[in-house]
């Protein structure tokens, strides 16, 4: 038996967040995962989440680690045991960070694109886009 309960209106607000994430590039089962996590009060297992989105347990292992790479979930090591357990991270600075370090590249790179180009029309449209990444970039990390 898990030890995971999921209500009605939880099972809602994970479906809902898929939906909500999928179009930011996010696939919908990392989403229900990140949403089922973010509604625990504990680090849970793997064996719970299996249970709990009726998933197998390598999928629950590959999607775990796909969030933790993302910096939105934290893995906890069992001491004596290889089991491991997750929960979502409480400081969400280093998501921000990485993305205001990306939106930094790339406006790096459309300047770079910009300088290349011979169309005045391309070179305007990339330092437009270049110019709203950086201003991105700095709410992101004054944040």
């Amino acid at each position: 038996m898990s030890k995971i309960t999921v209500s009605a209106a939880q099972w809602q607000f994970i479906d809902e967040l898929a939906e909500l994430l999928y179009p930011w590039g996010m696939q919908p089962g990392v989403a229900r995962l990140y949403g089922l996590l973010l509604l625990q009060p504990e680090p849970v297992g793997l064996d719970d989440i299996v249970k709990a989105l009726a998933i197998s347990k390598s999928t629950a292992s590959v999607t775990a680690r796909q969030l933790e790479r993302a910096k939105l979930v934290k893995r906890h090591a069992v001491r004596g045991s290889k089991r491991v357990l997750y929960s979502v991270t409480n400081d969400n600075t280093a998501t921000v960070t990485d993305q205001a370090l990306m939106l930094g590249s790339f406006a790096a790179l459309l300047e770079k694109a910009a300088i290349a180009t011979d169309s005045n029309t391309v070179a305007a449209r990339l330092r437009k886009t270049a110019g709203f990444c950086d201003a991105m970039r700095g709410v992101m990390e004054e944040a």
